[in-house]
């Protein structure tokens, strides 16, 4: 999440009712990172994730005054990204049916230093690994969780799924990666 942090209600109810083009420059920033992460993740693609993105925004704005009425601007973000990755994959890759759980989920991680990278230690790829390895409903439910911020409610909104659904593939996400890191960390004794 950016530094700044920022009030999603009021730059929401500034843009709906006033069309105010700064909140909605507040607001497109805001999400950008998270969304942009989320959509690559589906779409496997940084243009395609960013053009899903900005017609995602470009349809919030156009919404006008109901835009008041979303009481969860964050999910409604993540739900639409979600479609419309969904949708982007169905129509580029002509796939007949597009099911979340065939999606794989890898995690996108910013260009690092030569420093960092000069450091980095095998935990950190292990720990990568073993995140990438977790079947694909539950690594997006730890992406979701982990990465975004999201609470278990919002991601069984936008997964549309039962908030005990989340709490399973938590629960098997957080196992699976402590096998996986124990295995690595203590080779001879599993």
């Amino acid at each position: 999440m950016p530094p700044e942090t920022i009030d999603v209600i009021d730059l929401q109810h500034a843009v709906a009712n006033f069309r105010d083009q700064k909140a909605y420059g507040k607001l497109f920033v805001y999400f950008y990172s998270p969304l942009i992460r989320f959509a690559f993740s589906i779409v496997k693609s940084k243009e395609a994730a960013e053009e899903i993105y900005a017609d995602v925004m470009m349809k919030l704005w156009d919404l006008e005054q109901a835009l008041v009425q979303i009481q969860n601007l964050r999910v409604y973000l993540f739900v639409s990204v979600k479609n419309a990755s969904l949708n982007y994959v169905l129509k580029y890759n002509k796939l007949k049916i597009v099911d979340i759980s065939t999606i794989n989920v890898h995690l996108v991680h910013p260009e690092k230093t030569s420093e960092e990278r000069f450091f980095e230690s095998d935990f950190n790829q292990a720990t990568a690994a073993a995140i990438n390895a977790l079947p694909a409903k539950c690594g997006l439910v730890y992406q979701l969780i982990r990465e975004h911020g999201l609470s278990y409610k919002e991601v069984a909104q936008i997964m549309e799924i039962s908030i005990n659904t989340v709490e399973g593939h938590m629960t098997t996400a957080l196992r699976k990666i402590t096998q996986s890191l124990r295995r690595h960390l203590l080779p001879g004794q599993n």
